[in-house]
């Protein structure tokens, strides 16, 4: 490394993913990470299942009334989570 190129280790480990290639599977993972977090806890607790593939998050629910408002807020919850890992990750959301 040359003097004076100093970076920061999340720009580092940025760079290197875009270079693989992996830059988007790593957000979609951790948008499955964060979930519990941007619902909370009521809703986590009835979540039986988060995946994403290219973009569309899949979220499954134990429960018919979390699952019918969780329909109702789609929008906002998409706006959470892709604000939370800081890109547009999310796509659509598909509850199950």
């Amino acid at each position: 490394m040359k003097e004076g190129k100093v970076k920061r280790i999340d720009e580092l480990v940025g760079q290197v993913l875009r270079q693989m290639g992996l830059e988007q599977r790593f957000k979609e993972q951790e948008v499955c990470e964060v979930w519990a977090e941007v619902v909370g806890h009521a809703i986590a607790s009835r979540t039986t299942g988060v995946s994403m593939a290219d973009g569309r998050l899949f979220v499954s629910f134990s429960s018919a009334v979390v699952r019918s408002e969780m329909a109702l807020v789609k929008e906002g919850l998409m706006r959470a989570l892709n604000d939370r890992v800081g890109s547009a990750v999310v796509k659509e959301i598909i509850i199950k």
